[in-house]
């Protein structure tokens, strides 16, 4: 049978180191045969037939090619036929020899009950030999025994005790490579859904004055040409902006890992580049959508300071949502932007007010059922942005309108003097 721990076992060699094996094990084979042909046709046993001894002896050295896959049937039939050859006194030749090495691939394989029985099953042919031996070379040829047999159970379990350990370090190297794969995987999405976000941001905003722009200007391109004239220009500086700020996206997307870029970038590219969206630039986004029918106003309160990057860049992103759909979703009225400074936290707000002749309720942004469709952006890219800085996101509709605010935890690091 076939001993071993299964959970130790390594995995399978490629095909070259298994011929290798092959041609090792029928070297091994070769040599002991050759040996016994030695012993057996010696000059002095030349007056005598050992005919048991090659019938015998030759079939068991061949069990050597099984100890790899059937290492007790190897260790049984050489422990067998050496006692039968020393029974009946004929040369054994080097079957001693391959009775170690059988002894050797079940200790190997085997755990400690197969490695002792094996030991215990190597010394029966020594004490078969005890009665016909004087009592001085029967000791001496029992502890000479017994000590190799010793030493080969021994190193048998320290070649064990080492495949199983490179096993398991094989194993931990695989699970530490997954996890690198699933840990690079997670950073690519989380590195996707951020650059959506981004996108959505962009598009919806620019997008949305552009078009409530263009439908200003066409209304007044005949009864008021400089003002179509200057709502144009408007959308001119609009549209490079936006276009602007998707080249910066796009760019990060085409770094590669040596820090350079796939590419050369077009002359005058990376000079040109657009400032990181801040709180501070909160009134070029309130002068932006001015004249769309909505009275904008900002306000700010507490003690205004610099703030993080990833804190301004959130804030920022959420008073341009906000701004988005108040564009897309309500009508003739007033809103208003709020921005108060606290010691620990920013509080952002937005609500609007509907002034329309229809009395329709405007929103400053959709309810949060309209934005759990396929595409994931909305509100849900909002909180999205808030629960990664550890804030709240709240909207709800108010009388003839809607209101969003936001919490940002924000602490104070050092006095801005």
């Amino acid at each position: 049978m076939r001993g071993g721990n299964p959970g130790a076992t390594s995995a399978p060699l490629p095909v070259r180191w298994r011929w290798r094996r092959t041609l090792l094990e029928l070297g091994l084979v070769s040599v002991f045969v050759g040996c016994h042909l030695l012993v057996v046709f010696l000059p002095s046993n030349q007056q005598e037939t050992f005919r048991w001894s090659l019938l015998l002896g030759l079939p068991a050295v061949a069990t050597l090619l099984l100890r790899r896959f059937l290492p007790w049937v190897s260790l049984v039939v050489l422990v067998t036929v050496t006692i039968v050859l020393t029974r009946i006194e004929e040369p054994v030749g080097p079957l001693n020899l391959a009775i170690l090495i059988s002894v050797y691939s079940v200790c190997v394989r085997g755990e400690l009950p197969a490695t002792l029985g094996a030991g215990a099953l190597a010394m029966i042919w020594p004490i078969s030999r005890l009665p016909s031996l004087p009592p001085h070379a029967a000791t001496v040829m029992l502890l000479g025994a017994l000590v190799n047999v010793v030493m080969v159970l021994g190193w048998g379990r320290a070649m064990r005790v080492k495949r199983r350990q490179a096993a398991q370090l094989e194993q931990a190297v695989s699970l530490l490579e997954q996890a690198r794969d699933q840990l690079a995987r997670d950073a690519a999405a989380v590195e996707r859904a951020r650059i959506a976000r981004e996108f959505h941001d962009i598009v919806s905003h620019n997008l949305s004055v552009v078009a409530l722009r263009a439908g200003v200007a066409r209304s007044l391109v005949d009864r008021d040409p400089d003002h179509a004239r200057d709502t144009l220009g408007e959308l001119e500086r609009t549209s490079r902006s936006s276009l602007e700020q998707m080249r910066q996206l796009l760019s990060a997307l085409r770094v590669v890992p040596d820090g350079g870029q796939e590419g050369e970038a077009a002359p005058g590219e990376d000079g040109d580049r657009a400032p990181v969206p801040c709180l501070a630039r909160l009134d070029e986004l309130i002068e932006s959508v001015s004249g769309t029918g909505v009275s904008w106003r900002l306000r700010r309160c507490g003690r205004v300071r610099e703030l993080d990057p990833g804190i301004e860049m959130t804030a920022y992103r959420v008073v341009q949502e906000a701004i988005t759909n108040v564009l897309k979703h309500a009508g003739r009225g007033y809103a208003r932007v709020s921005l108060c400074y606290q010691s620990t936290r920013l509080d952002i707000e937005v609500s609007n007010h509907t002034t329309d002749v229809l009395g329709r309720t405007g929103s400053a942004a959709p309810a949060p059922e309209s934005d759990s469709g396929a595409n994931g952006h909305g509100l849900i890219g909002l909180r999205e942005r808030v629960s990664l800085l550890g804030g709240t996101l709240t909207a709800h509709p108010v009388p003839n309108g809607f209101r969003l605010s936001a919490v940002l935890p924000c602490p104070e690091t050092s006095d801005p003097e």
